[in-house]
């Protein structure tokens, strides 16, 4: 017999996370003042817990959702924009659509965690009571492993574009103004990073618009792993078929640093010019995750039971993402 999301949440495995949560509506009786869930963070992760946390307690949980941004921006089919089949308009979502679901928005940035008073405090001075925090913190980049790009002006000359919207739009920008014969290079830090498939996809599409507008150009992957990361036989496919000759994959090539002004790749044995340099940095846990101390897996990301994705390091904080 088929169970419900809901019957599934009362049973069986799930109903650990159910408990995590202090009691899911439906499952188990609800104290009068209702349980808070401060969620902070609105990507996929995020808003989506905040959603559902409200939704299968009937409401009777408390969700408050804390986020910087206007906005939500998919990363998932920011590609596309590269490759022209998509403006980034198109992937940009507000907020609001949280509202039916009860679900208070908050914008502003979470600072720090009481974990004794169980508050959260954020850059405006704001104090958030809690019971349980989900933390969905996303990801920032670790910049000292490229010094050139260190400065906010040459990360604006040498995009990343892995965290869409404005450099999204940008990269595209550069991709139109190369001229036709010129070279787009892409660099892949060594895994772990966010999106295994995300680079090779980037690749197709490049290819995609390369083969449509600018026939004489070249996309040159040089990958820091061994091989492609995920669906090899996916990628490597389309590299000797529909986008023969426009993709060249190199792997086991370490960035050591880049040259701004030339926009060169400074590898462990050759340098590679570019006409549009797009280098992906190493990553690690978003600095608010840092910040709490919850990136106790090599200083980078953040170990949690995966029975109830609680933190290992801080009890009644959960981390997705």
């Amino acid at each position: 017999m088929r169970q419900s999301r809901r019957e599934f949440l009362c049973t069986g495995s799930a109903s650990a996370v159910a408990l995590a949560f202090g009691g899911i509506g439906g499952c188990a009786s609800v104290p009068a003042k209702a349980p808070r869930v401060v969620v902070v963070g609105g990507g996929f992760a995020g808003a989506t817990a905040a959603k559902y946390v409200r939704k299968w307690s009937d409401g009777k949980i408390a969700v408050t959702l804390v986020e910087r941004a206007s906005a939500f921006v998919s990363c998932p089919l920011s590609n596309l924009v590269l490759g022209g089949s998509r403006q980034i308009a198109d992937l940009t979502v507000a907020y609001d659509g949280l509202d039916k679901w009860g679900v208070r928005r908050v914008t502003d940035e979470a600072m720090t965690i009481d974990p004794v008073a169980r508050t959260l405090r954020l850059s405006s001075g704001t104090t958030l009571p809690y019971d349980r925090v989900i933390l969905a913190p996303g990801v920032d980049f670790i910049w000292d492993a490229i010094p050139a790009l260190a400065s906010r002006e040459a990360q604006e000359k040498i995009l990343h574009a892995w965290k869409a919207g404005a450099q999204t739009s940008a990269l595209r920008r550069q991709l139109e103004a190369m001229p036709d014969g010129g070279v787009f290079v892409m660099h892949i830090p060594k895994a772990p990073y966010r999106c295994p498939p995300g680079p090779y996809e980037r690749a197709c599409q490049v290819a995609f618009y390369f083969s449509t507008r600018k026939p004489k150009s070249k996309v040159i992957i040089l990958d820091a792993n061994e091989d492609v990361q995920s669906e090899k036989e996916l990628f490597t496919a389309a590299w000797s078929g529909r986008y023969k000759g426009y993709v060249e994959y190199r792997p086991n090539i370490g960035l050591v640093d880049v040259e701004v002004t030339t926009l060169t790749a400074k590898l462990d044995f050759e340098d590679v010019r570019a006409d549009v340099l797009n280098v992906i940095p190493p990553q690690h846990a978003g600095g608010i995750a840092r910040a709490l101390g919850m990136a106790n897996a090599n200083g980078r990301f953040c170990e949690v039971d995966f029975l109830t994705y609680e933190s290992t390091a801080q009890r009644n904080v959960h981390v997705l993402g």
